[in-house]
């Protein structure tokens, strides 16, 4: 025959439910941004800056090459 769960059981298991779920949506909150940390803005514009940097430095090269040649 099946328990049936008092009222305070029945509580206290959807304190338990709820709190689990607030840890595992932490945990996926912290697993996301170790994993995709390097998606930050920051990291994004400095990494397009040192592009464009590299490029125009690039691009200069090739104009006074062409200009001395």
């Amino acid at each position: 025959m099946k328990k049936h769960k008092t009222r305070e059981e029945k509580i206290q298991s959807g304190y338990r439910l709820k709190n689990f779920k607030l840890q595992a949506e932490t945990r996926s909150v912290e697993k996301d941004h170790e994993e995709f940390g390097y998606l930050a803005s920051k990291y994004v514009v400095a990494d397009l800056t040192k592009t464009a940097i590299f490029s125009l430095v690039i691009v200069s090269m090739l104009l006074i090459a062409k200009k001395w040649l």
